[in-house]
């Protein structure tokens, strides 16, 4: 399934994970993967082949829900599973900030992918020939229902599908559902805690927009999460910085091919694949990603941010 922007973005190095499996496991189940926090993404995701990669469209699963909910089914039952087991073996790092949680893993992937019964007999590929197994080469060249629609998401845990006309249909309404500011001075009428704009950008970013998500009744009032945009207006590229109130809701657990711990502004922090960061102080948890830019130019953003 789909990972919303939330989700897409997360104390000690795990080595060994034998001798320190209990002390993460005791840790990671005590983050609440509520409904806002979704919770039906973590558990969906569990049972799913444990080496697929978050870029691995095959699956089109990000390994947060995977390693996450594997560790706590293992705390809580009386003896692994062999799922719950190769999900162990493949952390290779977790590190903790008081809402975040990252997690990198052993990067390999398999050949193919069986299709769960529910869904053998109607899946095919380009060439309407029926599947029960898929690989990667085959979902980049499409994937198919009996009535010739484009699947774009698969969930090989609970058997369901998602066709490339219900995705459209699912992002129009989801943009419906967005409130954009422009105007930076009014970002916190709309939040219950201070937004805070970094006081540094590369040369050509500016603040372009905030995104709050709407109330049921269409307001945005109080919100716990503010999403920034800075645009460069020559290349069109984005700086995002997601800010949100740190609290049980917006807690988040999340993956990387390369973590490590750095220090913001006198605090911990985790960069990750050199160009995201995560930190969080008293009253403010922060996500930079920096894609677009260099790691220094990410960490000079992160730290002007006070």
């Amino acid at each position: 399934m789909k990972i919303s922007k939330y989700e897409e973005n997360r104390r000690d190095f795990i080595e060994g994970i034998d001798e320190e499996f209990q002390d993460l496991a005791s840790q990671l189940k005590n983050v609440d993967f509520s409904k806002e926090s979704n919770k039906d993404y973590v558990l969906n995701k569990t049972l799913q082949n444990i080496d697929s990669k978050g870029v691995n469209k095959m699956n089109k699963i990000k390994r947060t829900g995977i390693i996450a909910a594997s560790l706590l089914i293992v705390s809580t039952l009386a003896s692994q599973t062999t799922f719950a087991q190769e999900a162990v073996e493949k952390i290779l790092k977790t590190l903790y900030l008081g809402h975040v949680t990252m997690i990198q893993y052993d990067g390999n992937e398999p050949e193919q992918t069986d299709l769960p019964d529910s869904l053998k007999g109607n899946v095919f590929d380009k060439n309407k020939n029926l599947l029960e197994k898929i690989t990667k080469d085959i979902f980049v060249e499409g994937i198919y229902t009996k009535d010739e629609e484009k699947i774009v998401e698969i969930d090989l845990k609970n058997g369901t599908i998602v066709t490339e006309k219900e995705n459209k249909q699912a992002e129009k309404k989801n943009k419906e559902n967005i409130l954009s500011v422009t105007d930076s001075n009014k970002l916190n009428q709309y939040t219950c805690f201070d937004v805070k704009l970094p006081a540094y950008l590369p040369d050509g970013y500016k603040f372009d927009r905030a995104e709050f998500h709407k109330n049921d009744d269409g307001s945005v009032k109080d919100s716990k999460y503010a999403e920034l945009y800075f645009k460069n207006q020559k290349t069109g590229k984005d700086i995002y910085i997601q800010e949100r109130f740190p609290c049980d809701e917006t807690r988040t657990v999340g993956d990387a091919e390369n973590i490590e711990k750095i220090n913001i502004n006198g605090v911990d922090a985790i960069l990750s694949n050199d160009r995201n960061v995560d930190w969080e102080t008293n009253n403010t948890i922060y996500f930079l990603n920096g894609k677009n830019i260099s790691k220094e130019e990410t960490i000079k953003i992160a730290e002007s941010i006070k």
